[in-house]
This record gives C-alpha cells, sequence and structure tokens, in this order.
C-alpha cells in the first residue's frame, strides 16, 4: 500500500472497527424496550456518522504531518468533504429509522432535530452550486460559505448532546460507548482547535507585495519580498495567504506558488475567478502586509518517472510554470510533453517563458490548445501528438470538469490511476 493511501485506508478501516464493536459487544434484547431493533439499526447508522464526521473535522485542522498519507491537503480536504456528505446521507436514514414513540419525547429530541437539520443545511449550501439549474441560484462568496461551514463543529456537539439525553442503546454497552465517545472527544477538540487555537499556533511568513503586475484585465501577477526569512518549498506547492490590516483580504486563500524556490520573492498568479479574487485583482496595492502559511501540497514531478505528460487548464498552470522556473539550464533526463489548455490565444500570458524553456531543453515540448479553435483536449489528442502514453506519468491542474474528462479517458486508455496525479485545487 503507498503511503499517501493510508490516510482513506485509516479511515475506513475505523468505521468498520466500529461496525465491529456493535455486532461483537452490542446490547441484547431483553424484551423492556419497544422497538429494539429499530433503535439499534439506528444508533449503529448515527455512530457511524460520527466517526465519519470526527474525521473531517479533524482532517480540516489543517495540519501538515498528515498530508503524506493522504497525497496532499488537496486530497484530504476531498477526504475530509466525502466524509462529510457521508455522514449526512446517514444521518438521514437514522432520523428516518429511529423510532419516536408518542408520549415518549426524550430532552434531547429537539437537539438532534436542530443538529440534524443543521448539518444538512450546510452540506446543502455546499453541494448546491454544484447542481445545475440550482447552481446559479445558489452562488454566494467564499468567504461567506467558509464561515457558515465552520459551524459544523457547533452543530457536532449539539448532536453529543442529542446522544446523550435521549436514554439511547449504547449507553448500556461498554465497548461502543467507548468507542463514540472518543470520536465526540476528537471531533469536538479538532473544531476546538481550528476555531480558537490553529491560527495563533500556526507558524507563518511575513512578506510584503512588493510587485504588482497586471498581465490582462483579471488577472496578476504578485511579487511578495520576504520581510524576515523566506518561505521553504518545493516547485508546485502552495500556501495560504492573507493581507493584514484589510476588512476582506486579512482571509487567508489558498494560491500556488508560481515562483521557483531559489528565487528571493514569492510569487503569485492570480486570476479573478470570484468575489475575493475579483476584490484582490481590484484593491491590492504595493506595500501591503501579507502572511504567507504553508507550505502545502504534493505536487512534484521529480517524484515520478522520467516519461511525463503535464497537462495545464487555465490558471492550472501555475504549479507547471513555478516548475518550469525551477528547470534551471538543466530537466535532470526527464522527458516531457506540455499540454496548455486556453480559451484563446489572449490567456496565453506565459507563453514567451514556456516557448524559452522549449528552446532550452530539448526534451520538454509544450502543445497549446486553444479551446475556441481546438476544441477541448481529450485524452485521445494527448495520444496523437505526444505517442504511446505507456508507462508515463501524467500531472495535471486545471478546471474540476476538464480534469474528471482526462482522467475518465486515460482510464480508458488504460493507464493506471497510480500514473494520474492532479492536484484537486478546490476547497470547497
Amino acid at each position: 500500500m503507498r503511503k499517501k493511501d493510508s490516510g482513506n485506508v485509516v479511515v475506513v478501516a475505523l468505521v468498520v472497527v466500529n461496525l465491529l464493536l456493535w455486532l461483537i459487544f452490542g446490547p441484547h434484547n431483553d424484551g423492556s424496550r419497544p422497538n429494539f431493533n429499530r433503535q439499534l439499526m439506528a444508533e449503529i447508522i448515527a455512530s457511524t456518522a460520527v466517526v465519519l464526521l470526527a474525521c473531517a473535522l479533524f482532517l480540516s485542522t489543517r495540519l501538515r504531518s498528515l498530508e503524506a498519507y493522504f497525497g496532499g491537503l488537496d486530497q484530504m480536504y476531498q477526504t475530509h468533504k466525502k466524509a462529510a456528505m457521508l455522514a449526512i446521507f446517514l444521518l438521514i436514514f437514522h432520523f428516518f429509522a429511529a423510532p419516536l414513540n408518542a408520549g415518549q419525547i426524550k430532552p434531547g429530541t429537539p437537539l438532534g432535530m436542530i443538529a440534524f437539520l443543521g448539518l444538512l443545511a450546510l452540506v446543502l449550501l455546499t453541494i448546491a452550486p454544484r447542481i445545475p439549474l440550482i447552481g446559479r441560484f445558489t452562488q454566494f462568496a467564499y468567504h461567506k460559505w467558509r464561515r457558515s461551514h465552520s459551524l459544523i463543529g457547533i452543530f457536532f456537539i449539539i448532536g453529543f448532546a442529542h446522544a446523550m439525553l435521549v436514554d439511547p442503546l449504547v449507553r448500556k454497552t461498554t465497548v461502543p460507548l467507548f468507542y463514540l465517545l472518543i470520536f465526540f472527544f476528537v471531533g469536538a477538540a479538532s473544531y476546538l482547535y481550528s476555531v480558537f487555537i490553529a491560527e495563533a499556533v500556526r507558524k507563518t511568513y511575513p512578506y510584503a507585495a512588493e510587485g504588482i503586475r497586471r498581465l490582462n484585465g483579471t488577472t496578476i501577477e504578485v511579487a511578495l519580498k520576504p520581510r524576515r526569512a523566506k518561505l521553504p518549498f518545493t516547485a508546485g506547492q502552495f500556501a495560504f495567504v492573507r493581507f493584514e490590516r484589510d476588512p476582506v483580504l486579512s482571509e487567508a486563500h489558498p494560491f500556488t506558488i508560481s515562483s521557483a524556490p531559489q528565487e528571493h520573492d514569492l510569487r503569485l498568479s492570480i486570476k479573478a475567478s470570484g468575489d475575493w479574487t475579483q476584490y484582490l485583482v481590484e484593491h491590492l496595492k504595493p506595500g501591503m502586509q501579507a502572511r504567507v502559511d504553508g507550505p502545502y501540497g504534493r505536487f512534484n514531478y521529480k517524484a515520478g518517472g522520467k516519461r511525463q505528460i503535464w497537462i495545464a487548464g487555465g490558471i492550472g498552470l501555475t504549479p507547471f510554470l513555478s516548475w518550469i522556473r525551477d528547470f534551471n539550464g538543466q530537466l535532470a533526463g526527464y522527458e516531457v510533453d506540455f499540454y496548455h489548455c486556453m480559451r484563446v490565444p489572449e490567456d496565453g500570458l506565459f507563453l514567451e517563458e514556456v516557448e524559452q524553456a522549449a528552446a532550452q531543453h530539448a526534451k520538454f515540448r509544450p502543445h497549446i490548445f486553444y479551446s475556441n479553435r481546438d476544441g477541448h483536449l481529450s485524452a485521445e489528442n494527448v495520444v496523437a501528438s505526444s505517442g504511446p502514453i505507456t508507462g508515463k506519468e501524467i500531472y495535471m491542474c486545471g478546471p474540476i470538469t476538464m480534469m474528471n474528462a482526462l482522467q475518465k479517458g486515460f482510464i480508458r486508455l488504460g493507464v493506471p490511476a497510480r500514473q494520474l496525479h492532479f492536484e484537486e485545487f478546490n476547497f470547497r
């Protein structure tokens, strides 16, 4: 098993252990409780949801030590999201499975309703923008979504109070109860750490915006000058950046670093693709003080084989730009076909650098695709222009729809999943 897969395996194992503990040490029906089997099923489902929610809250702490076990923070966040959504689906089943006898409503029942509806609302706010037709009416700023999403820990704690006040079967079982309490503690502690402690203890680096180069009407390149020590990073990694003394920009957002590690300044290539980035493009001024938290990510071509394919879509060029700037006169034996996909030629903001790299390195071959002229890039296009892809490592970064389509296409052509590497730069 690869190290980067072990985190997901552990999450699944924790769920399986919960089910086994209920099976081995679960309560027995002594005939004193009506609807015993229905209650037992509802509590098993709810306890599984608690395990998953606790895992999701733990992953949201953004501990860098966890990255290696998931293949990067971006992949860790995907596990966080999937665990939370699966937990909500289980809580829906729990809601309908739990028996509610007339005249026997327990003190914790209203708390359970509050926790359930609150968690359900937060998940709906997350997935609604991705649903066709509904999405256009449910878009709202990332910072507003992030603030509302932070309430998940409060509803988790309310859910714990509900579980302890409804006279559950689990209180009659020592081992499953102890296991459940562990996850309630882990989830609550993770939430409290993220909200009240993380920002104070997380190491950040002070920078100042020294230069702002406007590349076109929607994209800028920001040069951040270190005020003290530089952020150490590997080409292709990203960091969370916030600008002090601004009511909007003081909230940290993730950006891939587009400069090479050996450069003095930290360069960020930023496209106005949402409310926050639009505000940044319009209001960021030289001299503004910044705090940089990082580095994060495991997107590193040097960890792969010597024959590679790189695919960048739009502003997804940034990690590849860092790699190109890090060539430092040599490719060290790597052979790369680089596909840069844009809508129109005017979006080719760094083509000169790409072409210069190609002129200096014979084994670095760029392929430029304009979607309004060439259509969308497909796995078949890649094979047609770069030859057989057997044994080649494939690195992708760009819009989610593009990467999903390419991933399916390459797998259909027989490329093993372990040879597909992508940065899923989506934290909502």
